[in-house]
């Protein structure tokens, strides 16, 4: 049996857009390795299926438990009632590591940033877009805020991408051009207010961030005295999720701390910075012509050499006319216990689940 797509223009975004996970087919149906059997407010549970088209799992079951905090999950991993933790902040990574559990680290095509929206009036010009993204020392905020498990991000084009041209120049660390780009842009330092609590500033903006994510909130205090360095005053308002969503879909926000998805492929950034508007996605209203028309160009291309040669013009120019303040590309880390073992695949362990079979040669040490 095959499939045969018709279309009526090529599309080189096409696989990526089939790879989009828009909702779970019916009856839990779909082509993984295990099957959904039960899914509630506690977790889920799911089991193997034999007829998986890449090979039997070795493991025949797997339980999802929802924990309310971290430090639960902890507790469990380390009494050894859950053999995995999904997400392990970075600075607790040494702590958690030991000679019963491994901590797996994996780059991740998502990055932090902060998106502007384009209607704002302090946002229109590219110019102050730029003074902002050279306010940012990127190395000292991955080494003080990520512990070091982090990547200077300067665009939405992932580094790793085949067609990724490494000799565009990026964003380097310039407080000085990016005070005097701000001031001949208008932007004098103007007195700040008692009342409000307010700091002198020539420059100031309200910017959106998720509550309860203490990883984002951190990395906004960092922005926070960075840019307050060059005189503007970023305020950061925290909100609850649904809010958080509802405010961004609806444009009702100066600038949002994100982690965005911008990668492995080209339909990503596509999507939040060059396709028409379309249930929230192109929310932050950016809109540069030649950005539009390179990515309608990488859309169609099937030539490797075109392409190449597309991304690296995409690239300076969504960095003379940047959509955001890039901060940086991130990364992930997973806490397993020992008694598995896990193909190296440089990638999320949790994709080579299938491929886990048990480490029967070692003995577990105790951390009771």
């Amino acid at each position: 049996m095959q499939l045969v797509v018709e279309l009526s223009k090529p599309s080189a975004f096409l696989p990526d857009d089939l790879d989009l996970p828009l909702s779970l087919g019916p009856d839990g149906v779909g082509t993984g390795a295990f099957r959904l059997t039960r899914r509630d407010s506690s977790g889920a549970e799911l089991e193997r299926f034999d007829r998986y088209y890449l090979g039997v799992p070795k493991i025949d079951r797997i339980v999802v438990l929802v924990s309310d905090n971290l430090r639960t999950s902890w507790a469990r991993l380390l009494r050894g009632e859950v053999d995995m933790v999904t997400d392990v902040p970075p600075e607790a990574v040494e702590f958690i590591q030991n000679d019963d559990i491994q901590v797996i680290s994996f780059a991740r095509s998502f990055q932090f940033l902060i998106a502007f929206n384009a209607r704002a009036t302090s946002f229109r010009s590219p110019a102050v877009r730029r003074a902002l993204n050279a306010a940012i020392n990127r190395e000292a905020l991955i080494a003080n805020v990520l512990q070091g498990q982090g990547h200077p991000a300067t665009g939405p084009i992932w580094p790793q991408h085949w067609a990724y041209d490494s000799s565009v120049q990026p964003f380097g660390f310039d407080p000085r051009g990016a005070v005097s780009a701000l001031e001949a842009e208008g932007y004098q330092l103007q007195p700040g207010s008692d009342d409000a609590n307010r700091p002198p500033a020539r420059l100031r903006f309200t910017c959106l961030l998720p509550a309860e994510f203490s990883l984002l909130e951190r990395i906004g205090l960092e922005v926070q005295k960075q840019l307050y360095d060059i005189g503007v005053d970023v305020q950061f308002d925290p909100l609850p999720p649904e809010e958080y969503s509802l405010r961004i879909s609806e444009g009702r926000f100066e600038a949002v701390l994100v982690d965005m998805i911008s990668g492995p492929a080209l339909a990503r950034p596509h999507i939040f910075w060059g396709a028409p508007r379309r249930e929230g996605l192109h929310a932050f209203g950016y809109a540069n012509a030649e950005a539009l028309r390179l990515f309608e160009l990488l859309g169609s291309s099937t030539n490797e050499a075109a392409t190449r040669s597309a991304v690296g013009r995409l690239q300076r120019v969504l960095l003379d006319d940047p959509p955001a303040l890039f901060l940086a590309w991130n990364e992930r880390a997973r806490a397993v216990r020992r008694q598995f073992n896990i193909p190296s695949s440089g990638g999320d362990p949790l994709f080579t689940i299938p491929q886990w079979t048990e480490n029967t040669d070692r003995q577990p040490v105790s951390t009771q």
